[in-house]
């Protein structure tokens, strides 16, 4: 996990170790779930959230190694 700033936002970045995303399309689809004990609901709450307080939420695999980054930004100010 790290973090920085730019003019508007403060990032917070946090890695994994897994698998990786298969399907970017899906990631903030409501009730979506690859588990089998899933809701589906757990991103795409996170990101209502950010966005209602003008933040962001960015997801990606990770280059060169296994694992996803997630980035959240928050607004300065």
């Amino acid at each position: 996990m790290f973090c920085h700033e730019d003019d508007k936002y403060f990032h917070i970045h946090v890695c994994d170790s897994g698998s990786g995303i298969a399907n970017k399309n899906n990631l903030f689809v409501p009730f979506y779930t690859t588990k089998p004990q899933g809701s589906g609901i757990g991103l795409t709450l996170c990101k209502q959230i950010l966005f209602n307080h003008d933040g962001l939420l960015s997801l990606k695999n990770r280059e060169n190694v296994a694992g996803v980054e997630a980035v959240i930004s928050l607004p300065k100010g």
